[in-house]
């Protein structure tokens, strides 16, 4: 068996174990956060909040997946030295604009009416804790986008099945917080998540980066005498591309619960979670199938391998058929499903809403299989362009539509529609560029 294969099949095993796990452990999380917060709209507040907050981790310039590229070509061909150069380089460049963007949001943070951006009554969470909980939660996040570079590390050491632990973990550790943290008032239990999420967030970061630096990298921990500008600027350079794609894609895929919250009432956003959660479990087991093979992918790009990178490109599209029919098959269940999962808390099912997530879902899978090559290959260009004319798109439509029908569930279907031509081109973009680059062969 292909040595790549062996690394992609290994990997996705891991990955399924722990994601089974971690599936288990979802289906226990929602109920216990609506029985902790027992007020859906503050609940959709604390997702609200936590959406806002991640979207600073697409902020990263692109400096993780520009060094996750990297480093699997300098790990490929053995250049210890190089692998030195591109960590070290990549962490203090990092770290100097991590404390930048700090430094703004503890400026900007106080001068905003956060009542207002989130669209909650003061008489329900006062400005003073509302203004808290964001702080909180913005400290967690500045803390977890500077040790995230991790992550990028472990995809190209291609051990991708640490990341499914890590998050795993992270997981687990806020189940315990919603599970053991003593219950008060609303504001009390705001206070209690935002703190607690500091923590279940970046200690196991913070125990990944010691196992890599301690085991499969030891002694490329950074160092400032490893410094390199030429190899920060290649790094930032080759992020360029992938910064922009990131920032647009957050916007279409993160935005949905301020969407909602900003146009409908916060409360919704606990009945779009409740759908997500459900019919992303494909989109999620794809992306587990998928996580080793971007960096595999890379390598190929490096040894020339294009044999191997025709045939996991068609094996890809073949798995994402039958996640798409899977998504389909969901629909009839939504109800039963609803009702063994959360019991007496369970919504009213509206089935053309399954409908929409369904093929939402289906949409999501299709464009990270797309994705995932054209991240590999680091041929982005019309991704970025599509996901561009896609964000113009959502902020035009989704007002408009929300004006015309009163519903929050347009906010999916303007996901789903933006993202469809995205998967028609780039399909027709990478079906070019493999038959040109084996006809070469």
């Amino acid at each position: 068996m292909n040595n790549k294969n062996k690394i992609a099949i290994w990997n996705m095993l891991g990955a399924f174990g722990l994601k089974g796990i971690a599936l288990i452990i979802s289906l226990f999380t929602m109920p216990v956060y609506m029985r902790f917060f027992e007020n859906q709209e503050v609940l959709g507040v604390w997702f609200t909040v936590l959406s806002v907050m991640t979207w600073i981790l697409s902020f990263d310039l692109g400096v993780g997946n520009g060094l996750r590229n990297k480093l699997s070509e300098s790990l490929t061909k053995g250049n210890a030295e190089a692998t030195k150069e591109y960590v070290s380089s990549a962490y203090f460049s990092f770290g100097k604009f991590v404390i930048v963007l700090a430094l703004v949001g503890f400026v900007v943070i106080p001068l905003v009416s956060w009542n207002a951006v989130f669209n909650i009554d003061s008489q329900l969470v006062e400005s003073r804790v509302l203004r808290e909980v964001v702080f909180w939660a913005f400290l967690g996040i500045i803390i977890q986008f500077f040790l995230k570079l991790i992550s990028s590390i472990i995809y190209a050491l291609q051990k991708s099945v640490w990341n499914n632990a890590i998050a795993l973990i992270t997981s687990l550790l806020q189940l315990g917080v919603a599970l053991v943290a003593p219950r008060g008032t609303i504001e009390h239990n705001l206070r209690m998540f935002s703190v607690g999420y500091i923590f279940c967030s970046n200690i196991p970061l913070i125990v990944a980066s010691i196992l890599v630096f301690a085991g499969p990298l030891k002694g490329a921990h950074p160092q400032k005498r490893y410094f390199d500008k030429k190899r920060a600027k290649s790094v930032m350079s080759l992020g360029g591309i992938f910064f922009i794609c990131q920032i647009f894609y957050m916007i279409i895929a993160n935005t949905n619960e301020f969407f909602i919250t900003h146009y409908t009432n916060a409360s919704y956003v606990v009945e779009y979670q409740v759908y997500y959660r459900i019919f992303s479990l494909g989109s999620m087991l794809v992306t587990i199938a998928l996580t080793p093979i971007w960096s595999l992918v890379s390598r190929a790009i490096a040894e020339k391998d294009m044999v191997w990178l025709d045939k996991a490109y068609g094996k890809m599209k073949m798995v994402t058929w039958l996640a798409v029919i899977g998504e389909l098959c969901l629909v009839p269940f939504t109800d039963f499903i609803v009702k063994i999962w959360l019991g007496e808390r369970t919504i009213q099912i509206d089935y053309m809403y399954a409908f929409a997530f369904a093929l939402f879902g289906s949409v999501m899978i299709y464009q990270s299989t797309l994705s995932t090559i054209a991240c590999g290959t680091g041929r982005m260009r019309l991704q970025a362009w599509c996901y561009g004319i896609g964000v113009v798109a959502k902020f035009i439509l989704i007002p408009i539509c929300v004006i015309l029908t009163g519903k929050w569930i347009v906010v999916v279907w303007v996901n789903f529609l933006i993202l469809i031509p995205y998967c028609i081109f780039q399909q027709l973009e990478l079906n070019r560029y493999l038959k040109k680059s084996y006809d070469i062969i």
